[in-house]
């Protein structure tokens, strides 16, 4: 007979682990093996010595010196035979087994053996005294496949024993998959405490007599079973936001789970859901009119393809303006180390270039620097007076000077230079940005020139209405970077053709072509100002020569 001549031996040496099959390769072959193991197991006969004698002696000490009491009930477990007792009890037990197949056949674990209650508890004791992290599974009644933890630890995710985390969902999902294998209270222990976390895991190890699954879900029933009032449940959904790196479905979800800590209906967790994105009220609105969870779930991913498809469609600026930037940035940085050299002041001199340790007017003596002389004083002791002359400056802010209009777009109110001298209306990018509802910014090849004959290649352009003294005129708009214009809006003329334009000393006006009222009143001042003009009497000067 040989191994695989036992059905059940031959299932479980096709299935099982490659690590338990290493286990019973070298028990029987006394080296770990190759891709070959299983082959050799199944046409194992047999060891070819007798109970007692030599060779079964020195085979039982060689097997106690190279395997572990672990590895031994695990080579037990897959040859179906009964794991207990001292780590030479099983020794002795395996090696008598495997000196006659027949005496292994007979006693094998089949489905219809029963043990008794007193021996369960005996096997489950000599489990106990084993550590959680090489915990076996014993074998019952019948052989199935061997389940370890991370199959538990692939299905549930660890409690740590968080605010945001009831526990008692949690001992609900792991009853509910410790079940479905249909593993014992022992396991359900071991695992239970494995999947243990932070301060859950803390709490557990301070406590002690934990030595069952009821006792374990009682401590973390009385420790982490709080459920928190409506009032902070509001405040911690109403906190919750959308994240720019998280999806709206997993959004979702974590909102529903924040719901499970308190007693919340569906229609309260699916209008917090909608607060928390951040989005205009227009594109958000195809989440209203639900009727249930599932329906707003699918409204969820027809708006989440929506949001996608508008940040695609939505110009971007982010390459050339970095390039553009980081050209800018090596620039100055070699301009800066040429200014600070030039900045460096002689305290000798007091000229710039050069520091006092190198001066070449050091041999002149201390300068004074009220007389501009070397000498032997400083400027506290010089004795030349000073000639004080009055200068009057004029200051002058330009920006009071200039003729400035409130030009509007969408609701926006920009403070605008009106610029005679300017083909193209312009624009800040940043008030570009707070414009919003502007559906397409396009490319442009024209370049923008100045004093100095500098140029600016603007960001892109648009066309929009604008509304400057009540007047709508229609107008295609620059967008250039803030450093490139000093002002946030400029219109140019290509809005200023559209009207009438004028100007008086102390405003300017925009009327459309044709509207006379305006002008009329502009001739009625000038000609009552003609008619006031004071005559000059000049009878009384005589001129001598006559």
């Amino acid at each position: 007979m040989k191994l695989i001549d036992i059905s059940e031996l031959k299932a479980a040496i096709a299935s099982e682990r490659t690590s338990k099959i290493r286990c019973l390769h070298k028990l029987l072959f006394d080296f770990d093996g190759d891709r070959q193991n299983r082959s050799r197991i199944r046409e194992f006969p047999g060891f070819d010595f007798q109970p007692n004698d030599k060779d079964f002696n020195e085979k039982a000490k060689l097997i106690e010196e190279k395997l572990s009491l672990n590895e031994l009930i695990t080579i037990s477990n897959l040859l179906l035979i009964n794991n207990e007792g001292t780590k030479k009890e099983i020794v002795l037990r395996l090696l008598t087994y495997l000196c006659d197949l027949d005496i292994l056949n007979q006693n094998i674990i089949r489905e219809n053996d029963s043990g008794s209650d007193s021996e369960n508890e005996q096997n489950r004791k000599s489990y106990e005294n084993l550590s959680e992290e090489s915990v076996q599974l014993p074998v019952h009644n019948v052989y199935q496949p061997n389940i370890s933890f991370n199959d538990i630890e692939s299905i549930i995710m660890p409690f740590d024993g968080d605010s945001h985390q009831s526990i008692e969902k949690w001992i609900e999902l792991f009853e509910d998959a410790v079940n479905m294998f249909n593993l014992s209270d022992l396991h359900k222990l071991v695992f239970g405490k494995r999947s243990l976390k932070g301060k859950a895991k803390l709490y557990i190890q301070s406590e002690t007599g934990v030595n069952s699954w009821g006792k374990l879900k009682n401590l973390l029933l009385s420790e982490f079973g709080y459920s928190c009032n409506s009032a902070e449940l509001h405040e911690m959904l109403s906190k919750c936001k959308l994240k720019d790196d998280e999806s709206l479905e997993e959004y979702f979800l974590k909102m529903k789970q924040l719901c499970t800590r308190g007693n919340l209906e569906d229609t309260a967790l699916m209008q917090y859901v909608i607060n928390g994105i951040s989005d205009s009220v227009i594109r958000k609105s195809i989440l209203y009119g639900y009727q249930n969870l599932s329906e707003f779930k699918q409204k969820l991913r027809v708006y989440e393809k929506m949001r996608s498809d508008y940040y695609k469609a939505k110009p971007k600026f982010g390459n050339e303006t970095k390039d553009r930037i980081k050209t800018s940035k090596i620039e100055n940085k070699d301009k800066f180390k040429d200014t600070k050299l030039n900045n460096i002041r002689c305290f000798n001199c007091g000229a710039l270039g050069h520091k006092s340790s190198v001066c070449e007017n050091k041999i002149k003596g201390i300068k004074c620097f009220k007389c501009n002389k070397f000498g032997d004083h400083l400027a506290k002791d010089c004795t030349i007076k000073n000639e004080h002359s009055n200068v009057t400056v004029d200051k002058t802010t330009s920006c009071e000077n200039l003729t400035t209009k409130i030009v509007r777009i969408n609701d926006l109110n920009i403070v605008s230079l009106i610029d005679t001298g300017s083909q193209k209306t312009l624009i800040k990018k940043s008030i570009f940005d707070k414009i919003g509802e502007i559906s397409e910014l396009e490319q442009s090849n024209i370049k923008l020139s100045g004093l100095g004959n500098t140029t600016v290649k603007p960001l892109g352009i648009f066309k929009t209405k604008i509304i400057i003294d009540d007047l709508e005129f229609e107008s295609e708009i620059c967008v250039v970077s803030d450093s490139s214009l000093s002002f946030d809006f400029i219109v140019g003329c290509n809005v200023i053709n559209q009207c009438t334009l004028i100007v008086s000393r102390k405003e300017i006006k925009f009327t459309k072509p044709g509207d006379n009222s305006l002008s009329d009143s502009f001739l009625i001042n000038v000609a009552e100002v003609m008619t006031h003009e004071q005559e000059i009497d000049i009878t009384h000067i005589q001129n001598k020569a006559h």
